[in-house]
């Protein structure tokens, strides 16, 4: 090996491939979270851009991991499903804890908590409804109606209420599945065109709506008897391998800080109002 200034070139392969790896591992050591367009968890655009619940999650893992580089790719959600059920690392934010649609997923300790689903309607057939349903609605109940229209954003899977869906509407004429990007938030205008009379979705996506479209005040959130005292669980769900559950590691000893940062309290503030469960 040729000696070049008093040192031989093959004294720097050691330092060379240590530096390598040394790079190697800080790579493996950043932080990739997908998110997709799905306000008011993470809002792309308009007066609220970067303001949704999920936004200040993620922010606030930023804040309080510094030491730690965070990419962030914007991806459909079923895009980011499929990346990290194929062991590509990635974390999405704002999952379900321990959904039984995303079994494959590792798990952080819980983020924030949030009231399940309820019907969201116009007013007039909310008053309807309940009159006929209850208040709380007995879902399986209205599931059984014909003669009110249902609609279900693609993307959008309901737990216990899932089953009556597909049992009593899926197949039905007045069935719609929604598909497109925000179908979730679209879909509410539909029922405001008398399109569809309902849907089933979370308190906080009216009150988006409601937020950023002037006949928002129309619409009606009604609980949902079998929902009745069930709390959901936020958590990030990351690839299940090596790196994901370094990365569930690091994410768990920092919520408790990220639990009490200011940006993300404010958004829970803003989208679940003071009144949401702790």
């Amino acid at each position: 090996m040729p000696i070049k200034n008093g040192f031989s070139l093959l004294a720097l392969v050691p330092a060379l491939s240590g530096a390598l790896l040394s790079a190697s591992a800080v790579a493996n050591n950043d932080i990739t979270w997908g998110v997709n367009s799905a306000p008011p968890f993470h809002i792309y655009d308009g007066e609220y851009k970067n303001a949704g619940v999920c936004d200040a999650l993620v922010s606030a893992f930023q804040q309080e991991l510094p030491q730690h580089v965070h990419n962030i790719r914007k991806l459909p959600s079923r895009r980011i499903t499929m990346i990290m059920k194929r062991n590509k690392n990635l974390c999405f934010p704002c999952v379900i804890k321990n959904s039984a649609y995303n079994t494959t997923f590792l798990y952080s300790d819980t983020t924030h908590k949030y009231a399940p689903h309820g019907v969201i309607t116009d007013r007039d057939t909310g008053q309807y409804i309940t009159a006929k349903y209850g208040y709380p609605i007995q879902f399986e109940q209205l599931a059984k109606d014909t003669d009110l229209r249902f609609g279900q954003p693609d993307e959008r899977r309901y737990g216990k209420l899932q089953p009556f869906i597909d049992d009593y509407l899926l197949n039905a004429s007045n069935f719609s599945f929604i598909s497109g990007q925000q179908s979730h938030v679209n879909v509410l205008a539909m029922i405001l065109n008398d399109r569809i009379d309902y849907t089933v979705d979370y308190e906080m996506v009216k009150t988006y709506y409601q937020r950023t479209h002037d006949d928002g005040d129309k619409l009606s959130f009604i609980p949902i008897a079998e929902y009745a005292d069930e709390v959901i669980e936020g958590a990030v769900g990351c690839t299940r391998n090596e790196w994901g559950k370094r990365t569930i590691e690091t994410l768990n000893s920092a919520i408790s800080s990220v639990q009490s940062n200011s940006e993300f309290q404010r958004a829970l503030e803003r989208w679940l109002g003071p009144n949401r469960p702790r």
